[in-house]
């Protein structure tokens, strides 16, 4: 790799602030490749995560990233450096759910023959208010995060991607300070994605940090305000989903049209200093520098080219767009 984007790291940790703090981490588990010397899966980590932060941990591999989480929830022993987690050092080769760590990797948690709105009442009878009131107030925020439909479903009726959404909305009446959301390997649509937004808006709103693994940069963007990305066993990224966005998306505009490769090969000679990329009808204008062209320069340059395109829209910077750009610089 040539070289490491990511914010630098407090010297310290605040006790009362800090609820993952890793230092130097490296894993058991290796990487075998005929022929190479075996690879640790996960090498010299270096991460900080704080209360009431939500992270979207990212990556190519489902490995590095379960891993990860496995490790930062206490599951799987680790071979070097440190971890304190919610102001407690962890014995590398202890294997303990702790009280404070929700942990979520699967949907095996809910009872089958409950529906939705039943478990909920269950899982936050001891809450102390009237059962009345309290079936009122979770079947509305229910409707409120888009999960009415399956309010009433039994729970032996969900997809699995439901069942981890509901469990994820029980952690949020926890009393667990950190909530590891292991499931990176899901596909959660519109609803659901909707849904755990919502949730990890609650879940910050209680004070309580939410990290969650994921291949979904979308997921990420909605619902998370910092992201880390783990590419080949190292944290090659670290800082805000903002931060992310503004530093690493380059595009610029995106143009639609069939012409589109006769207007990449008109505009590329009269502005050198943009990079412009085809997918399919899709025209991407993008910036490498520093500089901030303006696009209303571009889109003159299109019209005096001779060309009306069907679509062009200003970059809104997405997760997507500047973890790409980051796969681009790292040769991923």
């Amino acid at each position: 790799m040539k070289r490491t984007v990511r914010r630098q790291l407090e010297p310290g940790f605040n006790t009362v602030e800090t609820v993952v703090f890793m230092e130097g981490l490296s894993s058991i588990e290796h990487y075998h490749t005929r022929g190479e010397r075996p690879r640790r899966v996960l090498e010299n980590i270096n991460l900080v995560i704080k209360r009431p932060e939500s992270w979207g941990i990212y990556g190519r591999s489902l490995l590095e990233i379960k891993l990860l989480l496995e490790v930062m929830a206490n599951i799987k022993p680790y071979h070097a450096g440190r971890c304190i987690l919610v102001e407690r050092g962890m014995m590398r080769n202890k294997r303990v759910i702790l009280e404070h760590v929700f942990y979520i990797c699967g949907p095996t948690m809910l009872y089958d023959n409950m529906n939705v709105l039943e478990f909920l009442m269950f899982a936050t009878a001891k809450r102390g208010s009237g059962a009345v009131y309290r079936q009122e107030q979770i079947f509305e925020l229910l409707l409120s995060i888009g999960l009415g439909p399956i309010s009433l479903t039994p729970i032996a009726r969900l997809t699995r991607e439901e069942k981890v959404v509901v469990t994820l909305l029980v952690t949020a009446y926890s009393e667990s300070v950190m909530i590891v959301f292991n499931v990176p390997e899901y596909r959660f649509n519109r609803m659901l994605s909707t849904a755990i937004a919502h949730i990890a808006a609650l879940i910050k709103e209680r004070g309580k940090t939410l990290i969650m693994g994921s291949k979904d940069c979308r997921l990420i963007e909605k619902s998370c305000s910092h992201t880390a990305y783990v590419a080949e066993g190292r944290m090659i990224y670290q800082g805000t989903v903002e931060e992310l966005r503004l530093t690493y998306d380059k595009i610029l505009l995106i143009i639609e049209d069939p012409e589109a490769p006769q207007i990449m090969e008109r505009l590329a000679p009269r502005l050198p200093e943009l990079h412009f990329t085809l997918k399919g009808r899709r025209l991407l204008i993008s910036e490498p520098g520093e500089d901030n062209t303006d696009p209303h320069l571009i889109y003159e340059n299109i019209i005096r080219s001779g060309f009306a395109p069907r679509s062009m829209k200003v970059n809104p910077k997405t997760v997507q767009n500047a973890y790409e750009e980051i796969d681009r610089q790292y040769d991923l």
